[in-house]
């Protein structure tokens, strides 16, 4: 999805029309809202699938994992 346009309905007007907003879906994400607040969001499985490729993980400093210090390390030290 390389648009960053987005589609806001209500969640009473994603069930009614619910075939709709997933075509739309496809091309573009549909913000959901309830009682005037967004609330979730659809998207299509490519988009999810994208954006979980991108997912990092991140940890405070003090509760890095150990496995993680020795290439850490290497990394600080530099080009050999």
């Amino acid at each position: 999805m390389a648009t960053t346009d987005r589609i806001t309905t209500t969640a009473g007007e994603l069930v009614r029309q619910f075939a709709h907003f997933s075509d739309v879906a496809l091309t573009c994400p549909v913000i959901v809202t309830r009682n005037g607040r967004p609330r979730n969001v659809l998207l299509s499985v490519a988009e999810y699938e994208r954006l979980k490729q991108r997912d990092q993980q991140a940890f405070l400093a003090a509760d890095t994992p150990e496995e993680f210090l020795p290439a850490i390390e290497k990394l600080a030290a530099g080009p050999a």
